[in-house]
């Protein structure tokens, strides 16, 4: 469904819905960041509208789903991950109270690890937001906030190419903590200053000076050949002696 069907949608409901319209957007806020369940939120807005007038939220409601794909979040309600989570901390002081009377192995029972069951249906598929995921955000949940976040300062929408971006923008920024946390605290290598490879290697010894890559053939990835001014060649293989001479060179420097 395009953009102006929902932006049109949009406006119909905002009309109907006059001066509550930021109450009701600020409902839809906590829905998207999983404070509410859909069937609270939609229960919100049928209270501010009449009988009548509940078809307009239907139809926003349709328009939106539609457009992000994947924005329907679980049947499951948060009543019930507190039932389940309050579940799991009373079989773990049951399982220590055993464990404290006997001392002998004792099998456990598998019934009181299994989830709890959920009636199958639209929107039961465990989509949840990114923080409880533990995800990445993907691109419908991107979107979905770029639409809200765009509607509250009055703009008519978002462009869904810039959802990737954003996406991208935040798996390089997650790699980039990831990799200087993991370069305080192992060793590394780095190719032509700027790549980082060979993580968790042994440290060098910063006692000893090793002079083997004050010439390094393997340095430049090409090579000038004779046959033009302009002409390169692919990158020189290292000879066995260079290999080894590398190899016994990293290991004195332990």
């Amino acid at each position: 469904m395009s953009s102006d069907t929902l932006n049109i949608a949009r406006r119909k409901l905002s009309e109907v819905l006059g001066e509550t319209s930021s109450k009701y957007f600020n409902s839809m806020k906590q829905w998207f960041r999983m404070k509410l369940t859909k069937e609270e939120f939609d229960a919100e807005a049928r209270a501010m509208l009449s009988s009548d007038q509940v078809r307009y939220h239907n139809e926003f409601l349709l328009a939106l789903l539609n457009k992000v794909e994947g924005l329907a979040e679980t049947s499951l309600t948060i009543a019930q991950e507190k039932a389940s989570s309050h579940n799991r901390n009373s079989r773990r002081h049951k399982r220590s109270s055993r464990t404290s009377e006997k001392s002998n192995f004792e099998q456990a029972d598998l019934l009181e690890y299994l989830p709890p069951n959920s009636p199958p249906g639209a929107g039961s598929d465990g989509v949840k937001y990114a923080a409880q995921e533990i995800f990445l955000p993907d691109h419908a949940l991107v979107v979905g906030r770029f639409m809200l976040a765009a509607w509250e300062l009055g703009l008519e929408g978002a462009d869904d190419d810039a959802a990737d971006i954003i996406v991208v923008a935040t798996q390089n920024f997650l790699k980039n903590v990831i990799s200087a946390v993991i370069s305080q605290r192992k060793g590394y290598k780095i190719r032509q200053k700027h790549f980082m490879y060979d993580v968790g290697c042994d440290v060098p010894n910063m006692w000893l000076r090793n002079s083997s890559k004050l010439y390094d053939p393997q340095f430049e990835g090409r090579v000038n050949v004779d046959d033009g001014a302009d002409a390169l060649g692919p990158r020189c293989p290292p000879t066995i002696d260079e290999v080894e001479q590398s190899a016994a060179f990293e290991i004195a420097c332990r």
